[in-house]
């Protein structure tokens, strides 16, 4: 009985224009965003520049950040991202003296006017090249002799704490103050991580599901929505209560079928950056992982589109609505941006929409894969509780209560 509503399932999804429409942005999402891939070459001595990348050294992320700090001070102006989105926190007369003290503790510099000074003094000695003075974040000041590493955190934890949160000097952001450009041994070490490590198309594979989860965090709450609905609007809701099939059966497999063929145009589509990959490890004489697509899909993707689903049949079930729409856009809304202050990978948190937009930082991955795998579990688990509890409120239909219909709750019989 499960295989044949499943069936019955996938042909109802075939038949509907927003799943031909969720494909179509797909599809505009792939070719706009990576079209043909730029396949990395080795790095070569002797280049003008190699890149940049987040440096590990203790040092250099305690100058960065001293720097960083200094900056904002002198312009009286700090920004944060609380929640994702831009914040520019000005601070109060009390607030200012405590992280002056944090300054002074940590840098030596004590009150506003040694700090303007060295600032001063820090640009002057840079050379004269316009690009330079104006990268943000660009500064750099060595700490007292007496600051230790474990004492640099405590203090950067509470500017943190006074600025509210989400600034630089808080645990997630203090290593991506350390922006230093690449130097030919780095660059030859990310490529060889990229062809041994990765087998080349796992790096690419890795770029093309950051690409493809921002837009499977919300085109599939369209689909589950719309399908519902569809059999309110067609009035056949009532047949399909009488059907001798079970609420598990009926329900699990809607989102199965759908589940299925919101992956199908997804594996397709990975079918084209696989064969560039092929044909560069060909030519290169370089391994390639021909799996590599197929396990990022399901490892990365899937999770998402399972709970963009699951969040999809289960409001709409319970308010026989749309408001399932409405609540997935804002949550995937804030999940994009707060996204974007990790973009690099490393830092997954327990965001919906995990990012990881470069080919190369195999390391940053490897050393996040823990929280990686835990936040994809997460979603798993968290969609297939919303699927749960959609049957139940589908079982409950059934037997006449929480008709909702959009209005109010009411327990009333069937007009079975």
């Amino acid at each position: 009985m499960f295989g044949q509503l499943f069936i019955k399932e996938i042909r109802q999804t075939v038949k509907s224009l927003i799943y031909w429409l969720v494909v179509l942005v797909l599809v505009l999402d792939f070719s706009s965003q990576l079209g043909k891939l730029e396949i990395m070459p080795e790095p070569k001595k002797g280049q003008e520049e190699y890149g940049v990348h987040y440096s590990k050294d203790k040092d250099v992320i305690i100058e960065s950040t001293l720097g960083a700090l200094l900056e904002e001070y002198y312009r009286e102006s700090y920004s944060t991202y609380p929640i994702g989105f831009y914040k520019s926190v000005t601070l109060s007369d009390m607030e200012t003296r405590k992280l002056e003290e944090i300054i002074k503790e940590a840098t030596g510099l004590d009150g506003r006017e040694e700090v303007d000074r060295a600032i001063d003094d820090w640009y002057a000695g840079q050379e004269q090249d316009s690009e330079q003075m104006v990268m943000a974040g660009s500064m750099k000041y060595k700490p007292t002799d007496e600051l230790s590493y474990d004492k640099f955190v405590e203090l950067m934890e509470e500017a943190d704490d006074i600025l509210g949160g989400g600034s630089k000097y808080g645990a997630a952001k203090r290593k991506q103050n350390a922006v230093v450009p690449m130097t030919y041994e780095d660059a030859l070490e990310e490529y060889q991580a990229l062809i041994k490590k990765d087998k080349l198309s796992g790096g690419y594979a890795r770029l093309f599901s950051d690409y493809m989860v921002i837009f499977l965090g919300i085109v599939p709450v369209f689909l589950a929505v719309t399908r519902i609905l569809r059999d309110r609007r067609a009035q056949v809701q009532e047949l399909i209560y009488t059907r001798k099939s079970s609420s598990i059966v009926i329900v699990g497999s809607r989102f199965l079928a759908m589940l299925v063929m919101l992956l199908i145009p997804v594996l397709v589509i990975s079918v084209i950056p696989l064969a560039q990959c092929i044909e560069y490890g060909s030519t290169a004489g370089v391994t390639v992982d021909f799996f590599a697509f197929v396990k990022y899909c399901f490892g990365w993707l899937v999770p998402t589109i399972m709970t963009a689903l699951a969040v999809g049949m289960f409001l709409t079930e319970l308010t026989d609505t749309a408001l399932a729409v409405l609540v997935q856009g804002a949550w995937w809304f804030v999940s994009v941006f707060s996204s974007m202050q990790d973009i690099r990978g490393g830092m997954y948190g327990w965001n919906l929409i995990p990012r990881h937009n470069t080919e190369l930082n195999w390391s940053e991955y490897h050393d996040g894969f823990s929280q990686l795998m835990a936040n994809r579990i997460f979603y798993v688990a968290l969609a297939l509780v919303l699927v749960a509890l959609t049957i139940v409120i589908y079982s409950q239909k059934r037997k006449g209560r929480m008709q909702i219909r959009g209005k109010i709750l009411a327990n009333r019989e069937s007009k079975l």
